[in-house]
């Protein structure tokens, strides 16, 4: 296969990030040769926004060759702004809890990160800066490893730029 020049606009970055608990998961499957990906949802669920301050949202996929094949580590990193005891406690329900993401750049990607296999995982920490212009709220990270890429979702092809 031969990669191409890109010639669209590149914007670049993180719209919406969306969430769903692995058990609200009707039907997941991912067409490993085209890398498409569908996700049914049981039908009293829904997908739910996680919300971080602009321009922090970052996500990083390493490819690692091992002797069982090529592993792939997702980190998916935010900054929810301000402590405040509403965001604490919709981190807390991400606690231990199995996660499949929904995420949509700029240029109207959209891609699944974990799997019913390799769902992602939650960890935070809260940064209190010395200084007023620091930051004042929750980094959060979220990871996986998976066997193979993200699975691409169907898309409207129109970015969500709030």
């Amino acid at each position: 296969m031969t990669v191409l020049k890109h010639n669209s606009g590149n914007i670049g970055g993180i719209n919406p990030v969306q969430y769903i608990f692995w058990e609200d998961v009707a039907a997941y499957s991912v067409d490993l040769t085209t890398l498409a990906g569908s996700i049914t949802l049981k039908s009293d669920k829904k997908w739910k926004y996680l919300y971080a301050t602009p321009e922090t949202i970052q996500l990083e996929v390493k490819e690692e060759d091992t002797p069982a094949g090529i592993k792939y580590t997702c980190q998916l990193k935010m900054l929810i702004p301000k402590d405040r005891a509403e965001v604490e406690i919709a981190l807390r329900d991400l606690n231990n809890r199995n996660l499949i993401f929904k995420i949509l750049d700029k240029n109207g990607v959209c891609r699944f990160f974990g799997s019913m296999d390799a769902p992602m995982k939650k960890l935070g920490k809260l940064l209190k800066p010395n200084s007023a212009e620091g930051f004042n709220g929750w980094e959060v990270v979220f990871t996986a490893e998976f066997s193979a890429p993200a699975a691409y979702g169907e898309s409207s092809g129109t970015p969500f730029i709030p």
